[in-house]
């Protein structure tokens, strides 16, 4: 999906993709939430539908920055 890989690492849709550039593919089986302005650990688990404490372990570090990427395996 265009989309998501655009939102993933921060890029626009047309943008190049050069050789030995680094890139964030999806994996199945994990979920994935682009944080915005104004969220919070709440918030978020509430949107992957579990708990703060599932979401702090499986992340290694949630500053809650605008566009920070936060992952759950599903």
């Amino acid at each position: 999906n265009p989309d998501l890989l655009s939102s993933l690492n921060g890029i626009n849709k047309e943008d190049y993709i050069y050789p030995n550039q680094e890139i964030m593919v999806p994996k199945k089986n994990y979920a994935y939430y682009i944080t915005a302005d104004g969220d919070t650990l709440k918030t978020v688990s509430n949107a992957f539908n579990t708990s703060i404490d599932r979401l702090i372990s499986e992340n290694k570090s949630i500053y809650l920055l605008p566009g920070q990427l936060i992952v759950l395996k599903k």
